[in-house]
């Protein structure tokens, strides 16, 4: 049986203003409310979670997604890392899907599955990163914490149920930092 073949994720060249109202609407269309577990979401639109040792890392799916095809993914995490860091990753894969395959898809309806690497660096990464943010922390809603928590970020990051890294660098991407 010969080895599935997987392209890489393609940038959709979004704007970041549109990565992140695309982001806030899925979140919404999908009932998402912040702070809560993202493994149905995962399910409810075709993919599962699998979390792998740190000694299996390596060894098996180099990439922190998996696409099949619509509906059908998996997105891949070590069990080593923190729940709030997960929850940023699973975002930022379901970017990838919604971004990098979905998106592409409406435009070649012969697109094969795709496989994100692992800790890249390219515009990919930056969207799906966009994507993720946004998606966790709305616009709206994370200005009103902020401010409810007069700028106190760890009060903030642990509403959203983010890093203290992601929540300092949305507030400053939207200005409040």
């Amino acid at each position: 049986m010969s080895e599935q073949k997987y392209s890489p994720p393609i940038a959709s060249f979004l704007t970041k203003q549109s990565v992140s109202s695309l982001a806030e609407r899925i979140a919404a269309q999908t009932g998402y409310v912040a702070g809560s577990d993202l493994e149905p979401i995962v399910e409810r639109i075709g993919g599962k979670v699998t979390y792998q040792d740190f000694w299996e890392l390596d060894n098996s799916a180099s990439g922190s997604i998996r696409v099949e095809k619509e509906g059908e993914f998996e997105i891949f995490l070590g069990m080593h890392t923190s729940q709030d860091r997960d929850r940023f990753t699973i975002c930022h894969e379901i970017g990838h899907y919604v971004l990098h395959y979905l998106y592409r898809l409406s435009a070649d309806s012969k697109l094969g599955p795709m496989q994100a690497a692992r800790y890249g660096a390219d515009r990919t990464e930056y969207e799906a990163n966009w994507f993720a943010a946004s998606f966790l922390m709305p616009s709206t809603q994370f200005k009103e914490s902020y401010q409810a928590a007069n700028g106190d970020i760890y009060v903030v990051a642990a509403q959203f149920k983010v890093s203290l890294t992601a929540a300092s660098v949305r507030a400053k991407a939207l200005g409040l930092e």
